[in-house]
Parts: C-alpha cells; sequence; structure tokens
C-alpha cells in the first residue's frame, strides 16, 4: 500500500503496511532529546492511550534524497 504525498512540488510515494484511519489529534513536541529526528514532526497520544508519531513528509523526502 502507499501513500501518494507531495513536498516542493516533488510528489512521492511512502510505502505503508497498514492505513488504520484519519484522525485529528494536537501534535506535541517530543523535546531536546528526540526534536530533531528527521521525517518526525513531533507525538500525539491517540485516543486509546498510545503514542503515535506525526510524520513530517518533507523531512522523509530529504532524508531520503540525501541518503
Amino acid at each position: 500500500m502507499l501513500i501518494v504525498a507531495e513536498t516542493e512540488g516533488q510528489p512521492f510515494c511512502l510505502m505503508v503496511d497498514d492505513l488504520i484511519g484519519k484522525q485529528e489529534v494536537v501534535i506535541k513536541s517530543l523535546g531536546e532529546g528526540l526534536g530533531h529526528i528527521p521525517g518526525v514532526a513531533g507525538g500525539a497520544i491517540l485516543g486509546d492511550g498510545r503514542v503515535g508519531l506525526i510524520l513530517d513528509m518533507g523531512g522523509l523526502w530529504g532524508a531520503h534524497a540525501h541518503a
């Protein structure tokens, strides 16, 4: 399964194992220790108490392009 995204006018695909659904969440910073991971914008506490990472599509594309 692929998710099609676009950043800076450049389309790309992200392969995923599963698509659970769509949720509106409040993004929280990961703090100083984890705040500078390319491709991760922050985290959110989901309705069931689990933590979900919020992906930064531009960061993912940039990390891949420079790898």
